[in-house]
């Protein structure tokens, strides 16, 4: 497999993202077992365990956000509308899934949906949005079996989201920790590897400009022998040996093969 694959996490490598999504797949096992609801307690479940690693990975990244933005909503006629507005199987599938997984993550991890109108008449209880998560998975699952035209994993998946919502959101709550842990470790990684790009492409691009320079000089060294142009190119080759070890240009020699350096003309 190619090391950079965009299909799911956009410019990440591979190694990248296997590491952090084993690390959240470890945290939610963790949680799991010290919480009294280890894995498979209900039905085979291990699948949801990486289904709910990979959500809390993708929900870190600016970009899923981004995709996801235009189909959320939390008024439900609105996404209602949205569902009546197209034909296409998989956008239908889609809305309901980026919703109900916005719902899961915003009651479990952040804790800001109920109670969040101004008006305190249109507040809804936590138990109605566990209830629309629910039927959005539900309506996911349906919509994902009837894509393939066969029953799924990730159909499977949702239907157990929807089944056992409200455990899986009590496990999302108690990894909420490592969760944040893992958010400010991950952006500490990400600026640092910024940082290290940046430094690289300032290094060869310092080095490419003053190889330009080095090539130039040097090409009007032959044609003038002068001496300002010999000094300068020396001062050249020894800066790009110190930017890359393995640059040779072996000055003495050059310049004695090509008629010697204007020192050595002055001084014969």
């Amino acid at each position: 497999m190619n090391e950079k694959d965009n299909c799911l996490y956009f410019d990440m490598s591979k190694r990248e993202r296997d590491s952090a999504i084993r690390y959240l797949l470890g945290a939610i096992i963790k949680c799991r077992n010290e919480g009294g609801f280890p894995s498979n307690y209900y039905t085979f479940d291990e699948d949801v365990n990486v289904y709910l690693a990979h959500l809390l990975f993708a929900i870190s990244l600016p970009e899923y956000h981004e995709m996801a933005e235009p189909y959320l909503s939390e008024e439900s006629s609105q996404i209602m509308n949205w569902i009546h507005d197209t034909e296409d199987q998989t956008i239908r599938y889609f809305i309901f899934k980026v919703n109900a997984d916005h719902i899961l993550v915003h009651t479990a991890v952040f804790d800001d949906l109920a109670g969040k109108h101004p008006q305190a008449f249109f507040k809804r209880s936590k138990k109605y949005y566990r209830e629309l998560a629910k039927l959005y998975y539900e309506q996911a699952a349906s919509y994902h079996k009837r894509i393939y035209k066969k029953r799924t994993g990730v159909g499977d998946v949702l239907q157990k989201m929807a089944s056992y919502f409200e455990a899986y959101e009590g496990v999302l709550k108690q990894v909420r920790k490592e969760y944040f842990q893992f958010m400010n470790s991950f952006r500490d990684q990400v600026f640092h590897c910024f940082m290290e790009e940046m430094k690289s492409y300032e290094k060869e691009f310092l080095k490419k400009s003053k190889m330009d320079q080095f090539l130039d000089l040097y090409g009007r060294w032959l044609d003038s022998k002068d001496l300002s142009l010999a000094r300068q190119v020396e001062r050249l080759a020894s800066e790009l040996k110190d930017l890359d070890p393995s640059f040779r240009f072996d000055v003495v020699h050059r310049f004695r093969r090509e008629g010697g350096t204007a020192d050595e003309r002055k001084c014969a």
